[in-house]
């Protein structure tokens, strides 16, 4: 096979073409990517979180346990509501398990403790826990190496 040359032009012409087609194509992938960095004010909400500094926390009837990250220094951060909490809520202490990393004790004022997983919610005024599966389950078969 032997490659064809290129007519006169062709290749400027369809390199202006694409830098055509880049220059319009990119405050539309830009607006909808997102920017890559954080602004001023976004940073500091952050450190502020980072630090303890407390959020308003959303629905308070149904506590929701969204995740438990335990960092290499113990210190542990557990979101509740979508909200990372790290000393407990007004009336609620927040016991992290230290055998199981997926699970938290909740201990809320008046009532017995209760155990929750990673996704499960707990309804403040029944103490019902719910698990999300609606009585369903969810089986894994694992497979061999």
């Amino acid at each position: 096979m032997s490659a064809t040359p290129a007519a006169p032009g062709t290749t400027l012409a369809a390199l202006a073409v694409a830098v055509a087609l880049a220059s319009t194509a990119q405050p539309v992938l830009a607006s909808g990517l997102g920017r890559l960095f954080f602004s001023p004010e976004q940073r500091s909400q952050l450190d502020r979180q980072r630090n303890g500094e407390r959020q308003p926390r959303a629905d308070s009837a149904t506590l929701f346990i969204d995740g438990v990250v335990r960092r290499s220094d113990g210190a542990t951060t557990v979101w509740i509501n979508g909200v990372a909490q790290r000393e407990g809520l007004p009336g609620i202490r927040i016991l992290p398990s230290a055998q199981d990393p997926s699970r938290v004790t909740l201990r809320i004022e008046g009532g017995a403790p209760v155990r929750l997983r990673v996704g499960e919610a707990l309804k403040r005024a029944t103490q019902e826990k719910d698990d999300g599966l609606a009585g369903g389950s969810i089986d894994i078969h694992g497979g061999t190496r």
